[in-house]
């Protein structure tokens, strides 16, 4: 079985990242994916102190992303990037952790969307992640989204739908071996 793992870029339960990221979890989920997720705000800031100086969160952390075939990531866009958060978290993440494995991007933002998809694939990138499913940006939020559980507006629902199954079709190939590691 496919494991996923999803991250919250917005710390904040409830928020439109974190419906988001429920919801392409569910999506995932009913077409077989074994889901959880990481709260990545009890992490520690990133400041270069030795491995054994830094609590268990981020070795928890490491393991979480090293036992999932995929991650989903759903960030906000604050001031036109990614949250200072969720960089952290990425931060203490590698190739070790992530390499050759697909991730998906769901961006959401009250304003344009698109800085912080752009931020959070160009890290997973870096570090040896595979970009094959394309990101999800919905922008203005509060209209193609809106307060529910799942988005108010049909494009940006089939956007969600295609990356999730295309997320998922990759997701398959690297469980079974099918894609080239890092």
């Amino acid at each position: 079985m496919v494991q996923v793992l999803g991250i919250n870029g917005a710390l904040r339960p409830g928020s439109t990242a974190d419906r988001a990221l429920r919801h392409v979890l569910g999506l995932l989920a009913d077409g077989g994916a074994a889901c959880a997720t990481f709260d990545i705000s009890g992490l520690p800031l990133l400041d270069g102190r030795p491995e054994a100086e830094y609590p268990a969160s981020v070795s928890e952390w490491r393991g979480a992303c090293r036992g999932a075939d995929g991650l989903v990531v759903a960030t906000p866009s604050y001031h036109g990037a990614m949250p200072g958060g969720l960089k952290n978290a990425l931060d203490f993440i590698d190739t070790a952790e992530v390499g050759g494995k697909p991730f998906l991007v769901v961006a959401v933002a009250g304003g344009d969307a698109e800085p912080a998809a752009a931020d959070v694939t160009r890290v997973l990138r870096h570090v040896g992640g595979v970009a094959g499913a394309p990101d999800v940006v919905v922008s203005r939020a509060a209209e193609a989204w809106g307060k529910g559980e799942s988005p108010a507006s049909p494009e940006a629902a089939e956007a969600v739908r295609r990356a999730a199954a295309a997320f998922l079709a990759l997701c398959r190939l690297r469980a079974e071996g099918r894609l080239p590691g890092p």
